[in-house]
């Protein structure tokens, strides 16, 4: 029977042992645990102040890059201006020799300078005047007023109303124009004209 105590006592022992052991561990992984999440925690704070700081500095970005097309902007509608002055100087010019009597040819004459010299300047910012007379209608350049019957030129342009305009290559303005149709055969019986 001793035997048998001195057994139940050993497991007891044994037991307390792994139970003190086992605590121990806890004890240990807690720590570990408790240590992680400080870890992690201080992570994530940097981690948050890098993406606020990262904001900010976008933000900032964005603003500069506003007031620096902002700026861009200003700058090139002084350069339009300023070329225009030119221009609106050279018709006051005009209307005082007008006032002063100066005969209408020179007057004429002095027009038509300011009008290529108004044309040279748009010519230099990129404006294109768009080709249409006697040329095929397109309607992503034309915007057709009106349709004449011509047997010879089919789709053709054959008048502009008012020029059209790109500018470095996108259309601004579409020429107005007046087309010439083929007309059908039904319109030429309807009309007298023989069929061909």
């Amino acid at each position: 029977m001793e035997e048998v105590k001195k057994e139940e006592v050993d497991v007891v022992k044994e037991k307390e042992v792994c139970e003190e052991r086992s605590i121990e561990e806890e004890k240990n992984e807690v720590e570990l645990l408790r240590e992680t999440i400080e870890r992690l925690s201080n992570d994530k704070k940097e981690i948050e102040e890098k993406y606020i700081r990262v904001l900010a500095e976008l933000d900032n970005f964005r603003k500069r890059m506003e007031k620096e097309i902002a700026r861009i902007k200003e700058i090139a509608e002084e350069r339009v201006v300023r070329d225009i002055l030119i221009v609106l100087d050279n018709f006051e010019r005009a209307l005082d020799s007008l006032e002063k009597g100066v005969d209408f040819n020179s007057f004429t004459e002095g027009v038509k300078l300011i009008y290529r010299q108004m044309k040279e300047i748009l010519f230099n910012f990129g404006l294109e005047e768009i080709e249409a007379l006697n040329k095929p209608f397109d309607p992503l350049l034309h915007d057709a007023l009106m349709v004449v019957q011509d047997d010879s030129r089919d789709g053709i342009v054959v008048q502009v109303v008012e020029k059209g305009y790109k500018l470095r290559g996108n259309l601004i303005r579409p020429a107005k124009v007046i087309v010439a149709k083929k007309p059908k055969e039904e319109e030429k019986v309807e009309t007298g004209e023989e069929k061909e």
